[in-house]
């Protein structure tokens, strides 16, 4: 029986994704890092949401219960599809091995596709996608459950249109698959389709030109953009309702400058895997190959290339992020990272360069030179997925070094977490964590420590002088023992606590503009109590014991939005569905 290439291609990059976790699997050992609580916290919110068929917009199970609305906007649709393999998975453990599978696994697919779709040839095509999957674009999944990660998996998905734009007049077809590949970045993380749209821009006006029916192919582009933005109304509207009432913590302020990598520069540390010496070499070879054989590359290629070089140096430190943090300061929150710029570039840097190899190549897959490019690119391939299996294994050594400390296993700062205790003992080193990976309680791993994040909390205004984190320690963290925390049917999270006599008491849970708060049974108008600088409730108690309870009323018209965005999502699996189903019949 004759196996397809494609399938081929999949059970090569599956056995990749093996490789790569078994560190991981073989010796049992979770690891975690700097955004790993961050993320799991929202995975374990929406497990315990699906486990007790309790929905709220508020997170009740996770991030100190303090009634914050987080899931909600951000990625809520694929974090509840995480919070069911977890639940199917059993423990924390099985769940980020095939996790790390799946998003890799994924990633290696949609670039295999992507490549494919360019015409590159099967051996290319499949070291491409091993290279991608391998890259800093993906394996940050891999040490920090980083959601980016998802988000770049889905970016390759823009290559099909991207061609079609290029040729002109472009079909309904590409421009609703385009409308789908947006929504599906966006639904991972709204910020990386912002980086990844820009993209579409040049193939899109070069096409534009091009056209001979530039008024039909307008109206079909504006179809895949109505198509992006219903799907993605799940939480586009929620997201506008916290803004509309409240003012929103931004995501933390970090320099510019320190959020460069210089993809440019090979052998910048040892504890970096080699795929990113090889995209090095990869971004000089695409590089140099446009300039010395501008000539003999398509016009394609030319613009892949260019835009993939573009991406590449926005990231590095060659552009002055120090300056433009001084004239920009609001790009500390909203970009944080210049890296993000060549995270998104990377798969149109590998998908340049074999272009520019197929360009050169021509039709005949037998010459030399076609044996040549294709050992080149099955080397890279091969380096990437054994540095890479090295480099979990020496975070798997980390994550089980018993002198290694709690923050720094976690690759944060002291100051931005607190430890609790595990079975009556208190979690100061990172190897102490590993017994929550394995236990069926999945809320272990989660009130072991509490990774102070605080954003998304309802602020009074802004200042980038102000510590919210230190603010929220003292206001959430360290208060929150003091009081019984219970979750409610309806979505309601409830605090309970003892008065000796009436006072003045800060309750370590926030209240939004539509958050419904009820005290004693009793509910308050917004009159009726005050908010700390961090959102959470000032109030006065009586004597004795005191019940707060707080639930989110969303409006009508977001409630119906998150509906059509979901029946439209529904819609859109069926469809797939049945295009794959008849190809393959």
């Amino acid at each position: 029986m004759k196996i397809s290439k494609n399938t081929r291609a999949f059970g090569v990059l599956f056995i990749v994704a093996l490789v790569v976790v078994s560190p991981i699997f073989f010796n049992k050992i979770g690891i975690m890092g700097v955004d790993s609580y961050f993320h799991y916290n929202r995975i374990y919110e929406a497990a315990m949401q699906i486990k007790n068929h309790n929905f709220s917009f508020l997170n009740l199970y996770s991030f100190q219960e303090a009634g914050r609305v987080v899931n909600q906007v951000y990625s809520p649709l694929i974090t509840y599809l995480f919070g069911g393999l977890l639940l199917l998975c059993g423990n924390w453990f099985r769940f980020q091995v095939v996790s790390i599978v799946l998003v890799t696994l994924l990633s290696g697919e949609t670039s295999y596709f992507a490549a494919k779709r360019l015409n590159l040839n099967f051996k290319t095509s499949v070291s491409i996608a091993v290279v991608y999957m391998t890259s800093l674009s993906i394996y940050s999944f891999i040490y920090s459950a980083n959601w980016r990660a998802i988000a770049m998996a889905f970016v390759p998905l823009l290559v099909g249109p991207i061609i079609d734009f290029y040729k002109g007049d472009w079909s309904l077809k590409s421009m609703s698959v385009l409308g789908v590949a947006v929504a599906l970045i966006a639904q991972a993380q709204i910020l990386a389709a912002a980086l990844a749209i820009p993209i579409l821009v040049p193939f899109f006006v070069m096409g534009l030109l091009k056209s001979q029916h530039k008024l039909r192919s307008l109206e079909f582009t504006l179809i895949g953009i109505a198509i992006a933005l219903v799907l993605s109304l799940n939480f586009i509207m929620p997201y506008l309702e916290l803004v509309r009432g409240n003012h929103l913590l931004p995501p933390v302020a970090t320099p510019l400058e320190s959020g460069v990598t210089n993809l440019v520069i090979p052998f910048t540390g040892k504890s970096i895997p080699l795929s990113d010496t090889i995209l090095s070499f990869v971004f000089y070879l695409d590089f140099a190959g446009l300039i010395f054989f501008w000539k003999r590359v398509s016009g394609l290629t030319k613009v892949i290339s260019i835009v993939a070089i573009v991406y590449i140096i926005l990231g590095t430190s060659i552009i002055p992020w120090q300056a433009l943090n001084v004239d920009f300061p609001a790009l500390g929150n909203f970009l944080q990272i210049p890296r993000r710029f060549t995270i998104t570039g990377i798969s149109f840097l590998m998908l340049g360069t074999g272009l520019i190899v197929k360009d050169l190549v021509g039709k005949d897959e037998l010459s030399s030179m076609a044996d040549v490019s294709n050992f080149v690119f099955t080397m890279f391939a091969v380096a990437s997925v054994v540095s890479l299996t090295v480099t979990v294994t020496d975070w798997v050594k980390t994550a089980n070094n018993p002198s290694v400390g709690l923050a720094a296993g976690l690759s944060t700062n002291h100051n931005y977490i607190y430890p609790r205790t595990y079975h009556g003992k208190k979690i100061t080193k990172i190897a102490e964590l590993q017994p929550t990976f394995h236990t069926k309680n999945y809320g272990a791993l989660i009130h072991a420590v509490d990774r102070i994040t605080p954003d998304y909390t309802p602020i009074k205004h802004y200042s980038s002088s102000t510590n919210y984190y230190a603010i929220y320690k003292k206001r959430v963290v360290l208060p929150k023992n003091k009081f019984e925390h219970s979750v409610k049917a309806g979505g309601t999270i409830q605090l309970k606590w003892e008065e000796q006599h009436r006072q003045k008491i800060n309750v370590p849970v926030v209240a939004y503009k539509n958050s419904q708060v009820r005290l004693n049974g009793q509910i308050l108008n917004k009159e009726d109590y005050k908010t700390s600088s961090i959102g959470t409730i000032k109030i006065h108690g009586k004597k004795g014991i005191n019940k707060v309870d707080v639930s989110y009323q969303p409006s009508t018209g977001i409630k119906v939005g998150i509906a059509v965005a979901t029946f439209s999502w529904l819609c859109t699996i069926l469809g797939f569905g049945v295009v794959i189903l008849r190809k393959h019949r």
